[in-house]
């Protein structure tokens, strides 16, 4: 099994971007966040994610890997900020005007939804295969399950139709 491995003076430089947050967040608001543990066990295209119940914060160690101080500098706020607003407003909408606020307010950062990292190889190639009229798309397993089990139905953004299996 070929295991990915946190080289030490990564981990430190998230480490410290989040308790620079953390930081700017606990002078903001007057209050005191406690650090959140930091797992590296996220896979395919998902950046990161924020265990709000849990406390910590899950990253994609291949992203991570790949693109560095660009990937730190915008998943840490991104997923601190869920915690933040968690801890401050309850469950709110996860990328509403209070995580906003928080991202540009408070961290001095853009408010993204979405990250712009390439996509692992091997994420892109176990994707099941749809199309539309103007282009291919690859959907997740979980997207193809709940289109196989008629739970939904997934549309092109760009020409706005059903997205339909591809033949392999």
């Amino acid at each position: 099994m070929n295991k990915l491995r946190v080289p030490i003076q990564l981990h430190n430089n998230v480490i410290t971007c989040l308790r620079q947050c953390l930081v700017k967040a606990q002078h903001f608001f007057n209050i005191s966040f406690d650090e959140p543990q930091i797992i590296y066990r996220q896979k395919g295209s998902i950046a990161g994610s924020a265990f709000l119940d849990r406390w910590h914060i899950q990253l994609n160690l291949a992203m991570l890997l790949e693109n560095r101080d660009k990937f730190i500098q915008e998943v840490i706020p991104h997923e601190l900020a869920h915690l933040i607003v968690y801890k401050k407003f309850g469950r709110v909408k996860p990328h509403g005007k209070e995580w906003q606020a928080v991202m540009e307010t408070v961290f001095g950062c853009s408010a993204n939804r979405t990250h712009t990292f390439s996509i692992p190889d091997n994420t892109i190639q176990n994707r099941h295969r749809y199309a539309c009229q103007c282009q291919e798309h690859r959907l997740t397993n979980i997207r193809h399950k709940k289109i196989q089990q008629q739970q939904t139905q997934y549309y092109c953004k760009r020409c706005g139709c059903i997205l339909l299996p591809k033949d392999n």
